[in-house]
């Protein structure tokens, strides 16, 4: 099978387990009373995981600037308009949020129903994290009602 033996310890994201036996061409580790199964390709990866210091759990994650999101949809409307900026002015901000509720009407938040869930629930995550960008950005909470209230107010 590989260099382990039965009664070893094995370090596995920051916790030890010990190897009591194999199991179909599969180690048998312990922890606390309960048993799990590792194979021997997954044993190889434990065991360069700890030679590298690197654990699952021990990622950082990165930091997203405060304006992601916005920085995000700005780079999009650069392709078609080159002079597309960050909104900034109150105006601005709130004509961003009434497109952002279009964005949330179900038809366009799934493609029509070409996205997948794990898409609608990606796409609806980055359009709330922009929504709450705004809201940074305006000093204040404003509701989907009033954003698309003032949306159709100045687009009449």
């Amino acid at each position: 099978m590989s260099n382990f033996k039965i009664g070893e310890d094995v370090l596995l994201n920051g916790k030890t387990y010990k190897i009591v036996g194999t199991i179909k061409r599969s180690f048998l580790l312990e922890r606390d009373g309960k048993k799990y199964k590792a194979t021997s390709n997954m044993m190889g990866k434990i065991q360069n995981q700890n030679a590298n210091g690197i654990g699952v759990g021990n990622r950082k994650r990165t930091k997203k600037s405060d304006t992601y999101y916005m920085e995000k949809k700005l780079a999009w409307r650069k392709i078609f308009n080159k002079n597309a900026k960050m909104p900034e002015t109150e105006n601005e901000l709130m004509n961003a949020l009434g497109d952002l509720c279009g964005e949330l009407s179900p038809e366009n938040l799934s493609c029509d129903g070409e996205l997948s869930r794990t898409g609608i629930n990606a796409k609806l995550r980055a359009i709330k994290g922009e929504w709450k960008e705004i809201e940074k950005k305006l000093g204040r909470k404003v509701s989907e009602y009033e954003a698309e209230d003032y949306w159709m107010k100045n687009h009449r």
